[in-house]
């Protein structure tokens, strides 16, 4: 619901009513309309060979992903849509442009490594900085990441089209 509506409600249910009905719905219309946009922001895409032209040739052996905006409970469908698309024996995940990580999207992130591990999937994760790093760390992603974890979606692509080389010989 966007913000003009929220106040011309909330004013109508003050005339009407009262001011604790009018702020009562007033806060939950403007949790409902913060949840949406920031939902909104968040996305998912795929990384192709034109952006990454080292991905060339490896399209078959990696798959890499790209994260953008907050992943919260309102967004954690981002990471069970990877989950579904996996379809190569090594995954990347640039979260660089990734701003905020919650506790569900921490528990989605977790899923993706157990999906990653039962299909004998490599993960690896690029760009964690900031807030997502230290919510990675206290919720032990990081344990599980140690080895596969790299700065940038550059080295994360180097990494695994290395670990692919290593693997085809």
């Amino acid at each position: 619901m966007p913000y003009p509506i929220t106040l011309l409600a909330v004013f109508f249910l003050t005339v009407v009513f009262d001011l604790t009905v009018a702020v009562e719905v007033g806060l939950i219309a403007a949790c409902l309309t913060f949840i949406y946009r920031i939902s909104s922001l968040s996305r998912c895409e795929g990384v192709t060979r034109v952006e990454q032209p080292g991905l060339a040739g490896f399209e078959h052996q990696v798959q890499a992903w790209r994260l953008y905006g907050a992943l919260f409970f309102g967004a954690v469908q981002l990471v069970e849509a990877i989950e579904n698309k996996i379809s190569t024996p090594t995954l990347v995940l640039d979260l660089k442009n990734v701003i905020y990580i919650d506790s569900s999207g921490a528990d989605a992130l977790m899923n993706l490594i157990e999906t990653c591990r039962k299909k004998e999937v490599r993960l690896i994760v690029c760009g964690l900085t900031h807030q997502p790093l230290d919510i990675a760390r206290r919720s032990g992603i990081m344990a599980h990441l140690q080895a596969h974890l790299q700065p940038d979606l550059s080295s994360g692509l180097a990494l695994a089209i290395g670990l692919n080389a290593a693997t085809d010989r």
